[in-house]
């Protein structure tokens, strides 16, 4: 049966603008790219993000509940406070940044309109 998750895929709109943004903001590294196509990242751990560039206005890497956007998938970070700052001080179109209880919670929307989370868990979460 199944052992790992082995890479998501994502949405995007301009190839060169998802990739700088994932690199730059998010700290991934580009590991290979086939022209405007797709391009493959990655993080130190966890899957690789496989990124697919479409034309397609209604293709998001997320879903609404209740007319709610939610994201997909959640990153684990300890600097989940320096991530806010970063992408607020880039005009990230932010969702929520709050305690909750177990864990601080960020959601921000990429640069091609795909929503994604961020958790830092409390000292007696983990």
């Amino acid at each position: 049966m199944l052992t790992s998750l082995e890479h998501m895929q994502i949405p995007v709109r301009q190839m060169d603008r998802a990739i700088l943004w994932y690199t730059e903001m998010l700290g991934f590294q580009l590991n290979s790219r086939e022209g405007d196509r797709i391009a493959f990242l990655a993080l130190p751990e966890g899957p690789i993000l496989m990124l697919w560039q479409t034309h397609d206005e209604a293709s998001y890497a997320h879903y609404t509940v209740d007319g709610a956007d939610f994201p997909v998938l959640l990153f684990r970070t300890s600097k989940i406070h320096e991530l806010h700052d970063k992408l607020a001080a880039r005009n990230t179109r932010i969702q929520v940044y709050q305690n909750d209880g177990f864990a601080w919670v960020l959601k921000f929307y990429d640069t091609e309109g795909n929503l994604w989370g961020a958790l830092q868990f409390n000292s007696s979460s983990q």
